[in-house]
């Protein structure tokens, strides 16, 4: 195994558009709302709709488990489950 071989060993790239498995949680903030009012959270490019949350939750940091994701349109809802944290800004 060469030096560089050593050294990069592990090393991957992250991918914009990650895809989450049903019954997966994730600690995201909610960046705002969809046409529909309904709250959204955003990782990388992907797209995750948080069903039963209030709109006011945007900018807060919240827990969610995914419900459904459609890996190849890259969005997905979840259940929210609590908040968790708010923005530093």
């Amino acid at each position: 195994m060469s030096l560089l071989e050593k050294y990069a060993k592990g090393w991957g790239f992250r991918t914009h558009t990650p895809s989450f498995d049903v019954g997966e949680e994730l600690s995201a903030f909610v960046t705002g709302v969809d046409d529909d009012g309904t709250p959204v959270v955003r990782v990388g490019d992907s797209i995750i709709r948080l069903e039963d949350a209030d709109p006011g939750l945007v900018d807060k940091r919240v827990r969610c488990r995914v419900t459904g994701f459609d890996d190849d349109a890259h969005t997905g809802t979840a259940v929210y489950l609590e908040t968790v944290g708010d923005s530093a800004f």
